[in-house]
């Protein structure tokens, strides 16, 4: 029976003196180094987890001659470790009874415990409005842990201090950053952007349709369109409509949200460009939001339809 400790809804994490280790046939199990004791379910949630029966690619095992210790070796890098690299994708065994299932992460969950164990070299993710809020803890995180991240911003001082920032707080991880103009505030601006995305990219792992603005007075953009509606909504839509030669079955394409959206008034049936884009007095800034965060979570929805690529919806910060 495992020991009674906190639960942690939101990462597994071992108590000390405790260690995750795997068999040869994927049963993972754990042992209390303090005790000298084994158990098959985590000393936390008291749940069992299996891996892959087989290495990852490039991984081989072996036998260490002088300790007669299991030892993993990458053999590109002939890196060495005695953690078995198939515990980073350890999956909880499947409950028997619905009422088993644990909440993983809630809403004091931050980017960096979601991505706890993750590798993600050789991944590509592109995000809009990078350089702050949302945006720039979910580059953060992605960059602390291996990936490639294009930030896709409108202000270049600003994402060169975002910039500068991570390469202060780890340098691998800011030298994995590049920063592609982006003004959502113009059609041009974007295409111009996903243009530049293409010449130096065949592949975009995650798309996440961050940017976005709220409370703004009423205005019009270049292309004639509401600010509000343009930049959260419609410069997204054509943004990732350029870059979709760039994605596949893996891509995984994430559009931030609001709770707002189910405030959203547009109508049923008979849309209308004035319906997205009121003139002025008719214009309320809290109601162009809702109806531009709802037009997000419609365009993920079709997405997923329509292309096959796995569409997701975020809640921002409404």
């Amino acid at each position: 029976m495992p020991a009674m400790l906190p639960e942690s809804d939101s990462e597994d994490e071992l108590p000390p003196a405790w260690e995750e280790r795997a068999t040869s046939d994927g049963f993972v199990y754990y042992v209390n180094h303090q005790s000298k004791s084994t158990q098959w379910t985590h000393p936390r949630t008291g749940k069992m987890k299996r891996v892959s029966g087989e290495l990852p690619i490039g991984w081989t095992r072996h036998i260490e001659e002088d300790t007669r210790k299991v030892i993993f070796v990458e053999e590109k890098t002939q890196r060495k470790s005695y953690t078995d690299p198939r515990l980073a994708f350890a999956v909880e065994e499947a409950p028997e009874q619905v009422g088993e299932l644990r909440q993983r992460f809630d809403s004091g969950t931050n980017a960096l415990q979601v991505l706890h164990g993750r590798d993600l070299n050789g991944r590509v993710a592109l995000i809009t409005g990078a350089n702050t809020g949302i945006g720039f803890e979910t580059a953060r995180s992605l960059a602390l842990h291996g990936c490639e991240v294009i930030f896709a911003c409108r202000d270049a001082k600003a994402t060169k201090v975002a910039i500068d920032k991570l390469l202060e707080e780890k340098e691998v991880a800011g030298k994995r950053c590049k920063f592609i103009p982006l003004d959502l505030a113009s059609l041009r601006s974007t295409k111009q952007a996903a243009e530049e995305v293409k010449k130096g990219y065949k592949h975009i792992d995650m798309l996440i349709l961050n940017a976005g603005v709220f409370a703004l007075p009423h205005s019009v953009t270049e292309d004639g369109f509401e600010r509000t509606f343009q930049v959260n909504h419609l410069a997204h839509f054509y943004l990732t409509t350029l870059l979709s030669d760039l994605f596949d079955h893996t891509t995984r394409v994430v559009v931030v949200s609001s709770e707002s959206h189910r405030m959203a008034t547009l109508p049923a049936g008979g849309l209308s460009e004035t319906d997205l884009c009121p003139p002025q007095h008719k214009f309320w800034s809290m109601i162009a939001y809702n109806n531009s965060k709802l037009c997000n979570v419609l365009f993920a929805m079709e997405l997923a339809k329509v292309s096959g690529v796995l569409s997701l919806v975020a809640e921002g910060f409404i």
